[in-house]
C-alpha cells in the first residue's frame, strides 16, 4: 500500500507528481494541506528523496508548524530535516548564514513597524518636516513599498518628481537605510530584499539550487514580486516547483500580492500539470453554493466549483438591522440562543472588514458577560512592558542596536535626559565606536553630571554582564536575571498604580512563553528566541480549545474555520470599502474575493448582516447593504428584513435576558452619549492641532473626554477643556 491511497483521486494525483511543474489549484476547504504534507511524505519514504533537498515555504507560522507536524506524524524525526517555514523565516535563515556577504553580522536585530517609525519619526525631527498631514505611519509604508517593489534610493532619486513630499520621502529612504545598516538590523521588507540580493551572487544561489531540489510553495496567490523571484531563482536549475494556492482567495493585493503570479503559473512553465481540488470537507453545501455563486462574477476566477459530500445544512440568514448596535444585539441574541441549545462560545466567530468595527461588539459582550478576544488589534507583543524586556533582550543579543538601546537607556528611570542621550551619541560618533561602548566610557563624556555617569555605568555593567551570559545561559535564566538586575517589576509598580499588576502579569507570560519554547528544543539561543518572536502574525496564538468567541477582521481569518460565523456591516462603502473601489474593477474583483474568504470559513451556520444607518462622524448616516447580498443565490438564504423598534425601545428578547441576567445592549445611558457625542465641538475622524502634542485624529467621543491619536500614541483630553487645547486642522 502506498501512503497515498488515504487521498482522494485529485489529491493522489497531485501527491504524485514529484518531477517538473506542478500547479494544485485548492478551492477552500479541499484538504491542500492534507495534499502537500500527504506529498512530502510520499516524496521522503518512498520516492527516497532527502528531506534536506525538499524547501516548502507559507505564510504563517501557524501553517508551517501544521504542515511540519502532520509530515511528522506520518514519518517520523525526518520530518524535521526538510527545510518547511514561512518565507521570512526561510530569508532569516540564510541570512544569519550569509549575511556577511551583504554586510551583516549573524547576530541582526529585525525591526517591526513601531521600530520603523520611531527611527522615521527621529529623521523627521533633523529634517525639520513642517507638513502634519506626513505621519511617519505614510513614510514607512511608502518606503517599504519602495523596497519590495525594487525601487532603490537611486532609482527613487532619478524619478525628479516636483513634489515636496517626494524630497522629504527620498531623503527619509536615504537615511533610514543608514541607520539600520548601522544598527545591524533589518525590518521585513529587508529579509526579503537582502534574500534576493543573496540570489544575485552566483555561488550562493548555485549552492542554493543543489540544496534545494525540490520546491513547494503554499498559498502562491499570495506571493509579491520579490517572493515570486526568489522562488523562480532557486527552482530554475531543477524546476521541481509544486505551487499550491487558490486564484479567489487572493486578498492582499493592497500588500503587495500579485494575483498573476498564480494566473500566468501556466505561461512561465507551459509543461506544467494543473490538478484543481474541489471537494470541499469543511462546509455545508449551502454556504458553498452561496461561495461559487458570490465568485462566479469575478473574471479572474479560474471556474473551480466546490461540492461537498455534506447536506444543504441551514440556510444562510440575511438581517437587516436597524443602526450598529441593533447589529450587536442581534449577534448577542443569535449566540445566547444557540449557546442555550448546547453550542460552546469558542465556536462563535464574528468578522468584520475593518478593526475599528470591533468597539460596538466588544461592549456588547462586556455587557453580557460574554468571553471574547480580538485578533489583530492591540497584540500581545506590542504592549509598552512587553516591547521594554524584548528591547532589552534584543540589545543584549545584538549591541550595536543604538535604536532598541535608546528605549530603554532610560527605562527604568535613571534620569538621562534627552540631552544626556545627545552628548553620548555625539561621543560615540566623534569617537566611532557604537553608542553601546560609549554607555561604558560615561567619565570620558563631557558635560554630563555624575549621577547620569554613575547610571550609565551601572547600566554599561549590567548589560555587559548579561551579554557573557547568553554562552551559555538558558534565556530564561537571562530574563530572571535581567528583570532582577533593573528593578523592572519595581518600575512598573511605582510608575502604572492599579494597571501595574496586569503589566506585570504580561510580564511573567512573557517568561511563560520562553519556558514553553525551551521546552521545545534542545537549547534555544536568545537569538532564536528573538527570531521566533519577531515573526509572530495575529493569528498565532488563536486558542481552539479555550472558550470565548473570536473577533477579527476577514483578513486575519483567512486559512481558518469555524462552525458558526457571523460576517457584519455587509454594506456599500464597507464591504465593498469607499466608493472608489466601486469603479475600479481590480479593487472590486479582491473585495469580492475577500466576501468569497469570509463565506467559506463557516462550516455550519453563516449569518450576514447590515444596518439602515451608523452613527458615523458623529452623525447617523443612511447605509445600503451590500451588492454582495444580492449575488447571493435565493435558494440558500432566508432574509430578516423586519427592522427593530426605534432605537429607545430596541430590546434583546425576553428569553435572552433570562439567560445572561443583564440588561439590554442600549439603554437610556446609551443615549445620554449619543446626544453628547452629537454636541461635541468636534467630530469622530476629525483632524485636530493640540497645542503640545501636534496634529492628532478624533479616534473617540463620550460625554466626558474626547480620544485624540496623535504621533506618540492615544491621549484623553476632558470634554470641558477641548475647546482650550484643540483646534480644527
Amino acid at each position: 500500500m502506498s501512503i497515498l491511497d488515504k487521498l482522494n483521486a485529485k489529491q493522489r494525483a497531485a501527491a504524485q507528481k514529484i518531477e517538473g511543474p506542478l500547479l494544485i489549484l485548492a478551492g477552500a476547504g479541499s484538504g491542500k494541506t492534507r495534499t502537500i504534507t500527504y506529498r512530502i511524505a510520499h516524496m521522503i519514504n518512498e520516492k527516497g528523496i532527502s528531506p534536506y533537498k525538499i524547501l516548502a515555504v507559507t505564510f504563517t507560522n501557524k501553517a508551517a508548524k501544521e504542515m511540519r507536524e502532520r509530515v511528522e506524524l506520518l514519518i517520523g524525526d525526518d520530518a524535521h530535516k526538510a527545510m518547511i517555514s514561512t518565507f521570512h523565516s526561510f530569508g532569516v535563515r540564510l541570512l544569519r548564514v550569509y549575511g556577511d556577504k551583504l554586510g551583516y553580522g549573524a547576530n541582526f536585530t529585525i525591526y517591526d513597524t513601531d521600530d520603523q517609525k520611531r527611527v522615521i519619526r527621529n529623521i523627521m525631527k533633523e529634517l525639520v518636516v513642517g507638513d502634519k498631514s506626513l505621519t511617519e505611519g505614510i513614510v514607512v509604508s511608502i518606503i517599504s513599498k519602495l523596497k519590495e517593489n525594487g525601487v532603490s534610493v537611486s532609482d527613487y532619486e532619478k524619478e525628479n518628481r516636483f513634489d515636496n513630499n517626494y524630497k522629504i520621502i527620498l531623503e527619509c529612504y536615504r537615511r533610514y537605510l543608514l541607520v539600520l545598516k548601522e544598527n545591524n538590523g533589518m525590518d521585513f521588507s529587508d529579509i526579503l530584499v537582502n534574500l534576493h540580493k543573496l540570489l544575485d551572487i552566483p555561488e550562493v544561489l548555485e549552492k542554493l539550487q543543489e540544496k534545494f531540489q525540490y520546491v513547494m510553495v503554499d498559498e502562491y496567490q499570495d506571493t509579491n514580486n520579490i517572493q515570486y523571484n526568489i522562488i523562480t531563482k532557486i527552482a530554475a536549475k531543477y524546476r521541481n516547483i509544486c505551487v499550491v494556492g487558490d486564484e479567489n482567495q487572493s486578498i492582499y493585493g493592497f500588500r503587495g500580492a500579485n494575483i498573476k503570479n498564480i494566473l500566468d503559473f501556466e505561461k512561465d512553465y507551459k509543461d506544467a500539470l494543473v490538478v484543481k481540488l474541489e471537494e470541499n470537507y469543511r462546509s455545508t453545501s449551502a454556504i458553498l453554493t452561496a461561495a461559487n455563486e458570490v465568485i462566479k462574477n469575478n473574471k479572474t476566477s479560474k471556474d473551480k466549483n466546490l461540492w461537498t459530500k455534506k447536506p444543504q445544512g441551514e440556510l444562510i440568514t440575511i438581517k437587516e438591522c436597524l443602526d450598529g448596535r441593533a447589529e450587536v444585539n442581534y449577534v448577542i441574541e443569535e449566540i445566547i440562543k444557540r449557546k442555550n441549545l448546547g453550542k460552546a462560545y469558542k465556536e462563535f466567530t464574528v468578522l468584520y472588514r475593518t478593526n475599528a468595527q470591533s468597539r460596538l461588539f466588544e461592549e456588547g459582550l462586556l455587557k453580557y458577560n460574554i468571553p471574547y478576544k480580538v485578533f489583530g488589534g492591540m497584540q500581545f507583543y506590542q504592549r509598552a512592558e512587553i516591547k521594554d524586556i524584548v528591547a532589552y533582550l534584543t540589545v543584549i543579543n545584538n549591541p550595536k542596536d543604538t535604536i532598541n538601546l535608546n528605549r530603554i537607556i532610560n527605562v527604568p528611570k535613571r534620569k538621562i535626559g534627552d540631552k544626556s542621550i545627545e552628548k553620548i551619541r555625539d561621543f560615540a560618533n566623534d569617537n566611532e565606536i557604537s553608542m553601546f561602548e560609549a554607555l561604558g566610557k560615561g567619565s570620558e563624556i563631557p558635560g554630563l553630571t555624575a549621577g547620569v555617569r554613575i547610571a550609565l555605568d551601572e547600566l554599561y555593567c549590567t548589560l555587559t554582564e548579561l551579554i557573557e551570559l547568553t554562552n551559555d545561559g538558558a534565556v530564561s535564566e537571562i530574563f530572571d536575571e535581567l528583570i532582577r538586575r533593573v528593578g523592572y517589576f519595581s518600575y512598573l509598580n511605582s510608575t502604572y498604580g492599579v494597571e501595574a499588576e496586569g503589566r506585570v502579569e504580561n510580564v511573567e507570560e512573557l517568561k511563560n512563553s520562553i519556558v514553553e519554547l525551551e521546552k521545545t528544543v534542545d537549547f534555544l539561543t536568545l537569538r532564536e528566541y528573538l527570531e521566533n518572536i519577531s515573526l509572530v502574525s495575529a493569528t498565532d496564538d488563536l486558542e481552539a480549545d479555550v472558550d470565548y468567541v473570536k473577533l477579527m477582521t476577514i483578513h486575519n481569518s483567512k486559512g481558518l474555520e469555524f462552525p458558526v460565523v457571523f460576517l457584519t456591516g455587509v454594506e456599500d462603502d464597507i464591504f465593498p470599502g469607499s466608493k472608489k473601489i466601486l469603479f475600479n474593477p481590480e479593487e472590486l474583483e479582491e473585495e469580492r474575493r475577500l466576501c468569497y474568504v469570509a463565506i467559506t470559513r463557516a462550516e455550519e451556520k453563516l449569518y450576514m448582516s447590515y444596518a439602515k444607518s451608523r452613527f458615523v462622524y458623529g452623525e447617523f448616516l443612511g447605509k445600503i447593504k451590500s451588492r454582495f447580498i444580492d449575488e447571493l443565490p435565493r435558494e440558500v438564504v432566508e432574509e430578516e428584513r423586519k427592522v427593530e423598534e426605534l432605537l429607545p425601545k430596541s430590546r434583546i428578547s425576553t428569553e435572552a435576558k433570562k439567560i445572561t441576567g443583564f440588561k439590554n445592549v442600549i439603554d437610556a445611558s446609551d443615549l445620554k452619549k449619543m446626544k453628547d457625542i452629537a454636541n461635541s465641538p468636534f467630530k469622530m475622524g476629525e483632524k485636530v492641532i493640540h497645542t503640545k502634542f501636534g496634529l492628532g485624529k478624533v479616534v473617540e467621543i463620550s460625554e466626558k473626554k474626547i480620544g485624540v491619536q496623535f504621533v506618540d500614541g492615544k491621549k484623553d483630553i476632558a470634554l470641558v477643556l477641548a475647546t482650550k487645547f484643540l483646534t480644527k486642522a
